[in-house]
């Protein structure tokens, strides 16, 4: 599951909107470890430019689980 949704995020890194969406769906389907390792994916390949939104999107993740 992991691979795929790198996969998605990488079709949709263009798009804000969908990139928000999917990295979203993400964390909803993967475990604690897959978080991990798309977390820190997402911080080498997308930090520069959705830092704001990886941040804010792990922080409410942690907030309800």
């Amino acid at each position: 599951m992991l691979e795929h949704q790198m996969t998605v995020l990488k079709a949709v890194a263009d798009n804000h909107d969908l990139f928000k969406k999917e990295l979203r769906k993400s964390l909803d389907w993967l475990d604690l470890e897959e978080k991990s390792q798309l977390k820190s994916w997402l911080k080498k390949n997308y930090y520069s430019i959705y830092s704001d939104l990886i941040n804010q999107t792990f922080s409410e993740q942690n907030h309800t689980a």
